[in-house]
């Protein structure tokens, strides 16, 4: 890639010894605790997306509003990556990670308080701090407790939680609501992380000491120089444009254009979300087992199934049509998704992947905040229509393949 990935380098350091301060049962543990806790965080999140159906009637809000409802929490969870991954590398993961579920609970809880349109956005701005820094802290906590042919797997089944809670978020939400109301289902969630943040405390072990130097200085900036890192974090911004712009208005747009009711949308939006867990976790497994100097074509051939089945969901006149194709696509996202995130543990020395994987998140959760939006407002100047939403939509997943085709380390490992 660079002299960052040159293993032989000053950068790199020693194998990690940290890997062996962890035995079989405790890394299944952290594992679970740390999926579970994902789980959480998404669901969480994506019960937004299904709750906004009834807020917007609540607070007599347009499109526009409802998309920066949705769309103002990935605003400060993007700039919170840069912070939570420089200090996941420089103190260790444990502190971070259970701050940042304590902090998100109590912001869920509050969610369900919310008596206007600005406290509610405000809010979503508070919560997005609280998770932002979730995700570069948990690579760090998987570099610590697994070697590196083991990373992508453990990595992919972390993330592929973003599935999983989706599937949770719009499937309990939904069913919360209907028998209880939408703010009744944000307190439960609440309570929930905290109880899960006092399990990850006793999960992950403290961090091994940082040595003096083990850190090398001028990281970032070494970082955001690397071509590759930025094609990587690029490529991850554009795709997460069509994922989040997707999750995000699926619900609105089920009932809305197939005449379907709150809790068949959220149930019917869960379906292909399990579909991409598992998706995932094979790719993470090919990347550990094959996936060595193929970076590039899992992202690009991730990147032309986004187009392709997106392009097909908007010409689909059919429900379960319409299913399949949203399937397919979030299928090739996986192929994307999993690969951007295996490049820090794979090619990275252990000191850098918190920072490495935070600026990579940050370039895809800037786009989760400009898609809903963006969505939001082209639906409604269109007066309802989602056909200017598609075109958006394909128009980042374009993006996203040409620069994976030019994605290619300098230095082969």
């Amino acid at each position: 890639m660079t002299q960052l990935t040159d293993r032989n380098n000053t950068l790199t350091g020693a194998p990690p010894a940290a890997a062996s301060r962890y035995g079989r049962r405790q890394k299944i543990f952290v594992l679970v605790t740390l999926l579970f806790s994902w789980i959480l965080a998404n669901a969480d999140r994506m019960a937004m997306s299904v709750s906004i159906i009834p807020i917007t009637k609540e607070f007599g809000l347009d499109a526009g509003a409802a998309g920066m409802v949705l769309g103002s929490f990935y605003i400060s969870y993007a700039f919170m990556q840069l912070l939570a991954g420089w200090m996941a590398d420089r103190f260790g993961s444990r502190a971070v990670l259970v701050f940042c579920v304590a902090c998100w609970s109590v912001f869920t809880s509050l969610t369900g308080m919310a008596e206007s349109f600005i406290a509610l956005v405000a809010i979503r701005l508070l919560f997005g701090l609280g998770e932002g820094g979730f995700a570069p802290a948990s690579t760090v906590t998987i570099a610590e407790a697994f070697p590196r042919q083991e990373r992508a797997r453990a990595k992919s089944l972390i993330i592929g939680a973003t599935f999983i809670g989706s599937a949770v978020g719009t499937g309990a939400i939904a069913a919360l609501m209907q028998a209880h109301g939408w703010r009744f289902a944000y307190h439960i969630f609440g309570l929930i992380g905290v109880v899960v943040a006092v399990v990850l405390w006793f999960a992950v072990k403290p961090s091994p000491v940082r040595t003096q130097g083990a850190r090398p200085k001028g990281l970032f900036g070494q970082l955001m120089g690397n071509p590759v890192m930025r094609k990587t974090m690029f490529i991850f911004f554009f795709s997460n444009i069509v994922y989040i712009g997707l999750i995000s208005w699926m619900p609105t747009f089920l009932v809305k254009t197939r005449d379907i009711d709150i809790l068949h949308a959220g149930l019917a939006s869960s379906v292909p979300y399990l579909v991409a867990f598992a998706s995932l976790n094979g790719v993470g497994w090919l990347l550990d087992k094959v996936g060595d100097g193929h970076d590039r074509l899992f992202m690009s051939i991730g990147a032309a199934m986004v187009i392709v089945f997106l392009g097909l969901m908007a010409f689909a006149t059919s429900l379960p049509v319409l299913m399949v194709f949203w399937t397919l696509s979030l299928v090739g996202y996986t192929a994307i998704y999993g690969t951007v995130f295996a490049v820090p543990l794979k090619h990275l020395p252990d000191e850098a992947v918190g920072t490495a994987s935070g600026i990579i998140n940050f370039g895809g959760q800037v786009a989760a905040g400009i898609g809903p939006v963006a969505i939001g407002f082209l639906v409604s100047s269109s007066k309802g229509s989602f056909v200017p939403a598609f075109v958006f939509l394909i128009a980042a997943g374009v993006c996203a393949l040409l620069i994976a085709l030019t994605w290619k380390p300098a230095v082969k490992h």
